[in-house]
């Protein structure tokens, strides 16, 4: 007695899947074809839609450009920089703080400070900036800033 194995089992199902696929492609391709032959539409002249105009050639000035900085040399340089006014450097804002504070120790001078612009409570040690202002001394009831050439002493309110 002669073993059935798992390839002669599946054999005529491939043999039917083939069969089947090759004659879905030959109706889809016939199918296609007739459908193009008969809704090939029929193309027209297209002169009257399109009217061309002669090419004329720029003026030389056009080029000018070119002439002067050819493309491919090696002491190409790109246009000169146009040469703009030197503008006035952007003015920082005010020193807008209140001193409510002072902190000294052996180690630090701290000035609490109250920012008008924030309105937050801002703590400062000598040498912090705040706003482009530096803090350079604090005495017990002064506080000194410093921006630039500029210095600006705030008080403590008594």
């Amino acid at each position: 007695m002669k073993k059935i194995s798992i390839g002669n089992h599946l054999t005529p199902y491939l043999l039917l899947a083939c069969t089947l696929s090759a004659g879905t492609l030959a109706l889809q391709s016939h199918n296609m074809i007739q459908a193009h032959t008969k809704t090939a539409p029929v193309l027209q002249p297209a002169v009257n839609q399109v009217t061309r105009k002669n090419f004329t050639v720029p003026e030389i000035a056009a080029f000018s450009e070119i002439v002067e900085r050819p493309l491919f040399i090696a002491g190409r340089e790109p246009p000169p920089k146009p040469i703009t006014a030197p503008s006035k450097p952007a003015r920082l804002p005010p020193l807008r703080l209140n001193l409510e504070g002072v902190v000294i120790t052996p180690a630090a001078s701290i000035a609490v400070l109250y920012d008008l612009s924030s309105n937050k409570m801002l703590h400062l040690t000598t040498g912090m900036k705040h706003q482009g202002w530096e803090l350079i001394a604090v005495s017990d009831s002064v506080a000194t800033f410093r921006r630039d050439s500029q210095s600006q002493e705030l008080r403590l309110k008594k």
